[in-house]
C-alpha cells in the first residue's frame, strides 16, 4: 500500500515553531551603510553649525547643537505657519481683486 503524507496537528505545528526558535542562533548585526552627503568643499561640522546659527534668529550667540536644532525646528514651523497665512490671504484678497478687474472691463 502507498504511504500517505501525514498532516501534523496544530499542537505539533506550534511545538515545531517553538523548538525552531530555540535552536536559532542570534544573528550578527549587519553593517549599516549610511549615505553621506559629499559636498566637496571640505567644510567641518562646526562650520556647518555656524552657518546654521547665521540662518536662524536666536537670542544667544553661544548655543549648544541640540538647542540649535530645536530652535531650527521651531523656526521651520513658524515659517510654515506664515506661508499658510499668506496663501490664505492671497486666496481671499486675490479672488476679490479678480472680481474688481472683471467689473472694470
Amino acid at each position: 500500500m502507498g504511504s500517505r503524507a501525514r498532516i501534523p496537528s496544530s499542537a505539533a505545528v506550534r511545538k515545531m515553531r517553538r523548538s525552531s526558535n530555540w535552536n536559532r542562533k542570534p544573528s550578527k548585526p549587519q553593517a549599516c551603510h549610511r549615505r553621506t552627503a559629499h559636498i566637496g568643499d571640505g567644510t567641518s561640522v562646526s562650520e556647518k553649525l555656524e552657518a546654521l546659527k547665521n540662518l536662524i534668529p536666536s537670542q544667544s550667540s553661544d548655543i549648544k547643537p541640540d538647542q540649535l536644532f530645536q530652535e531650527t525646528a521651531d523656526y521651520i514651523v513658524l515659517l510654515k505657519a506664515r506661508i499658510f497665512v499668506l496663501q490664505n490671504l492671497i486666496e481671499c484678497c486675490g479672488s476679490s481683486q479678480l472680481e474688481e478687474n472683471r467689473n472694470a472691463v
